[in-house]
């Protein structure tokens, strides 16, 4: 069977009125349970709890129909029906945070000690009590939170509609946000400089409604870091992980004394493309040729359990379900969602929606997801519902930690040198785009939201200085930052979701060094990883790491996963020069 089996979740319209009718009564009795808070509140949010389950359920079940087929517009209007019914949740679960606020020490320890089901909860909400306002204040706040969303919504309109880039003759559309990167990647030197320099040229033409848009963002930031009575905005935007703003440092720091390893790869990919010199138009030109094998699902069914065999039994038990039992549906079609990703819900399958297209990059993702769905079926399999969602802080460990279990795989088993190359090229380009390019980012981010918490301003052309520095800092000397790329930090959505992207770098880390350890063969290191797996959300995402063996809040150990980039690199090194020889 090529597509998903949702009607595990719900055979048909009659289940889900039912569920929507306990929704419906369970809000009703924590509405009649509000009349004493005091004597039912456990009651009543163990109401609002089996809502939120129920709630899970019904949306996963809309979002996964919508995407199957886009075209019934039956699916797309049960979509916006759970929406709303997610709004009247919030609205019911408003009153929880203000009321263990306003209970005395000693009767917010004795509802802890009375109810362990909830110990986690309570103390995660209590660690906000200096970081509260008054219910009046908070009232306010959320009155604001709309016009606090405007600089976002001012750059999406101002990137994807008002601003038309121009059609060339080089290229068959016009260009856009859309295919820039794609016409980098497949068209000759003259053209993809033309498309480059084209891009930029249009883009510098808003660069102060850019920036006026990033600074609005940035300063609504370090206003609530104020309000709330944050030191700044890292400090803020960190703390529901309880991370401290030294690992983001500490991340920063291992970056600049591993550029000179990345530099080295600029390096060979200029002389294996056969250039004078390195331009950013040149960045995203594959080095080598791809991996052309044409590969049927079947196939890559067999080398995704072949690779993952040092997981063990267990895990690969997991894998087995997910083809067997129908959790993915494989083919693009007519109607269905672009992309990829795994699903479901606490109750359901980790279902998985692919794209698969019979080439190495299709056997890549499916791999990727299967890492997503293992996670949360051992994190739902083994925690109550409120602690069976993993942070985002490791959701890309699981997902990460397999792709390069497989890359290794098809390194050792790889038929020539070339094979390896290619393939040590792609591992090479992951580590570069998703811990360095986010580093980059990531310290972007730190540098203007200091500014801006320091009380100054930034302007347009301020953030096309800070970044352009950034770029020659690391690009170094092995490409040249052609002038245009200052204005590459306007194209990025990521910058208004505050201190989001250290955490690709981050989880790539951790990912990094627990496939090495899995791939030892080291059988406790493998225990531990499947513990983690299995921790949902009950632990603090640095504490899970810490306990899976990958304690990135050590910088010594966090160094170690760069020392897997720099062997990858010397690896290829050695293998182009062998080819040269």
């Amino acid at each position: 069977m090529d597509t998903w089996d949702l009607s595990k979740m719900y055979v048909d319209r009659k289940n889900i009125e039912e569920d929507i009718d306990k929704f419906k009564d369970k809000l009703k009795k924590v509405d009649q349970l509000k009349d004493d808070v005091d004597k039912n509140f456990i009651d009543i949010l163990d109401c609002l709890m089996d809502a939120f389950r129920i709630m899970d359920d019904l949306s996963s079940y809309a979002f996964m129909k919508k995407d199957e087929d886009s075209r019934v517009s039956a699916n797309v209007k049960f979509s916006l029906e759970t929406s709303s019914m997610y709004s009247q949740l919030s609205e019911a679960m408003a009153f929880v945070k203000p009321y263990l606020f306003s209970l005395s020490d000693e009767d917010q320890e004795e509802l802890i000690g009375n109810n362990p089901k909830y110990k986690i909860y309570f103390e995660r909400i209590l660690r906000y009590k200096d970081h509260t306002l008054t219910e009046k204040e908070q009232r306010l706040m959320s009155k604001l939170s709309e016009s606090f969303d405007n600089p976002r919504n001012d750059f999406y309109s101002l990137q994807n509609t008002d601003i038309k880039f121009p059609y060339l003759d080089s290229i068959e559309d016009r260009l856009t946000n859309a295919n820039f990167v794609a016409y980098l990647t497949k068209l000759d030197r003259k053209r993809r400089k033309e498309v480059f320099e084209a891009y930029y040229d249009e883009l510098s033409k808003y660069v102060s409604t850019f920036g006026s848009t990033l600074y609005g963002n940035i300063k609504n930031t370090s206003l609530q870091a104020d309000i709330y009575k944050f030191d700044s905005s890292l400090e803020m935007e960190l703390y529901d992980d309880r991370i401290g703003s030294d690992l983001y440092d500490n991340l920063i720091d291992t970056v600049h004394e591993y550029l000179p390893y990345l530099y080295s790869y600029y390096d060979l990919r200029k002389d294996l493309l056969g250039l004078d010199e390195n331009h950013m138009y040149d960045v995203y030109t594959p080095a080598v040729e791809g991996y052309s094998k044409e590969i049927k699902f079947d196939e890559a069914k067999q080398i995704v359990l072949q690779a993952l065999a040092p997981m063990g039994e267990e895990y690969l038990a997991v894998i087995k379900k997910a083809f067997d039992e129908n959790w993915i549906d494989i083919y693009p079609r007519e109607g269905k969602a672009s992309g990829a990703y795994s699903g479901g819900s606490y109750d359901s399958y980790p279902y998985i929606l692919l794209n698969y297209t019979d080439d190495l990059d299709s056997v890549f993702t499916l791999i990727h997801e299967l890492g997503h769905s293992v996670h949360s079926y051992y994190s739902r399999a083994n925690n109550d519902f409120i602690y069976s969602s993993y942070t985002l802080f490791v959701a890309e460990v699981a997902s990460t930690t397999n792709e390069l279990i497989l890359l290794n795989y098809l390194v050792k088993n790889a038929k020539s040198d070339q094979e390896k190359i290619i393939l040590l090229d792609k591992h090479i380009n992951m580590f570069k785009s998703t811990v360095f390019r986010q580093a980059m980012f990531a310290e972007f981010e730190r540098e203007t939201h200091k500014v801006v918490d320091e009380g100054k301003a930034l302007t347009g052309e301020d953030f096309s200085d800070i970044y352009y520095d950034l770029n020659k800092k690391y690009f170094g000397d092995s490409v040249v930052s052609d002038e245009k790329i200052r204005y590459e930090w306007a194209r990025v959505p990521h910058f208004y979701r505050d201190f989001y992207v250290y955490k690709y770098a981050t989880g790539f880390s951790a990912a990094s060094i627990l496939s090495e350890k899995i791939l030892s063969g080291d059988k406790n290191a493998l225990e531990a990883y499947i513990n983690f797996l299995k921790d949902g959300s009950k632990n603090y995402p640095l504490d899970q790491l810490k306990a899976a063996g990958a304690d990135i809040g050590d910088k010594d150990v966090l160094r170690s996963a760069f020392e897997v980039f720099k062997n990858k690199v010397l690896e290829f090194k050695d293998l182009v020069n062998k080819q040269d020889a």
